[in-house]
């Protein structure tokens, strides 16, 4: 076979090794660059998004994406339809799983608010058993601890009990009714300062 040479730089070449030099060159994706490999990436900043407590830089970090860019990642992830999608799904499931509802936080709210700790003890003084509480006395304890001190014969006995704090309940029951809309439209006064420099 005959083929046809031409001038080409410093030295004659064939046309047939210009045409394999011009071939199109295939390449094979990069680890992690499919649509895919996206797509998995953006589910796991979702279960980190959720897992975390919903802080989108550390979320942006767990699913591997680059640390130096993990706040504006994050942001723009939660931005993302795609994303926004899979929150949307996972949160509902999970409270559809634990039965979380409005009701129901609003509920508890409610326990820690009306919280009497007189509910907690018999009328000689002694410390009710958990069983002997009411429902409501119950969901407000956060622990309790029972430590025996002394002889083992007659130890001393005792009993640490931790509840919940009313006033971050009564907080979220003021955000729940809007009691700080009012609070939040208010501005501080302008103040208007003259310096001068001597």
């Amino acid at each position: 076979m005959l083929s046809a040479w031409r001038w080409s730089g410093w030295f004659w070449r064939s046309k047939d090794m210009a045409a394999e030099k011009t071939k199109k060159v295939v390449r094979a994706d990069k680890a992690g660059t499919s649509k895919q490999a996206a797509v998995d990436r953006k589910k796991l900043f979702a279960e980190a998004y959720i897992a975390n407590g919903g802080n989108a830089s550390e979320a942006a970090k767990s699913a591997g994406y680059a640390e130096s860019s993990a706040g504006v990642t994050g942001c723009r992830l939660l931005k993302d339809a795609q994303v926004r999608l899979i929150l949307d799904e996972r949160q509902s499931a999970l409270a559809n799983k634990y039965e979380l509802t409005a009701e129901a936080i609003i509920k508890s709210i409610a326990q820690e608010l009306h919280f009497d700790p007189a509910n907690l003890f018999n009328a000689d003084g002694s410390v009710k058993s958990i069983t002997d509480m009411d429902a409501d006395t119950r969901m407000a304890l956060v622990s309790i601890e029972t430590l025996q001190m002394g002889d083992p014969e007659s130890p001393a006995i005792i009993r640490k009990i931790k509840w919940a704090t009313k006033h971050q309940a009564r907080e979220q029951a003021m955000k729940h009714l809007g009691m700080f809309e009012k609070d939040n439209g208010q501005k501080a006064p302008e103040l208007n300062l003259e310096v001068k420099f001597v």
